[in-house]
């Protein structure tokens, strides 16, 4: 195409740039759909690529291999499994915080997104311990040590006494995350609800074990 004065017109249009991180998202929302459907196993990136209406080499451009591209989706939706790192002048009393750091006040829609995830990550490590290896060694998941992280935090500000941080993060872990793996999914919004409020009760119960600050029952 030319302009009136022979000279090659501007090509117009959105930056490269801005392309290439929609072509990115496309595919990881793509593969997010198939990986929980589909499983590790039988997600390709041919299947990918069909999904996302890409090719096959627009996927290897932004990932490696089908591991990349899982281990993406994964920290993709950490925000769905921890809200970490939490607003520095944050002054909630250390039960609301926690309530908002384990995502406890979240939708519906939410919710069953990160069982979708949880349950991903749970049962594929099992099937392929090597793909596990991977999320941890890219860091792909951390919530524990982001966890850790928080926990010294509030300790650095007074909110709380911490003994051993690594002891109370995987105590916390297994209070929150033991109930929302549950062995039989929970259907019922009544049922979601009824666990939200015992996973709340859980942590007053843990806050006071540690004589921490804000852990009053709620009326």
């Amino acid at each position: 195409m030319t302009e009136e004065n022979g000279h090659p017109a501007a090509r117009r249009g959105r930056p490269r740039s801005t392309g290439d991180a929609e072509r990115r998202q496309a595919i990881l929302r793509a593969a997010h759909e198939a990986f929980v459907e589909l499983g590790f196993a039988g997600t390709t990136t041919a299947i990918v690529a069909a999904r996302a209406k890409v090719s096959k080499r627009t996927i290897y451009e932004s990932f490696a291999d089908k591991t990349a591209m899982f281990a993406a989706v994964i920290r993709e939706h950490q925000h769905l499994i921890l809200d970490l790192p939490r607003p520095p002048d944050e002054n909630l009393p250390l039960l609301d915080t926690m309530i908002r750091l384990f995502r406890l006040d979240i939708d519906e829609d939410a919710e069953r997104s990160r069982e979708a995830i949880l349950n991903l990550m749970t049962k594929e490590s099992v099937l392929f311990p090597e793909l596990s290896d991977y999320l941890y060694e890219t860091e792909a998941i951390r919530s524990r040590e982001a966890l850790i992280e928080w926990l010294q935090e509030e300790a650095s500000r007074g909110r709380i006494v911490v003994e051993d941080p690594a002891v109370y993060a995987g105590m916390l872990m297994d209070i929150v995350f033991g109930a929302l793996l549950p062995r039989r999914r929970l259907q019922r919004a009544p049922d979601r609800a009824l666990r939200r409020e015992h996973i709340k009760k859980r942590l007053e119960i843990f806050l006071r074990g540690i004589h921490a600050g804000g852990a009053a029952p709620r009326p």
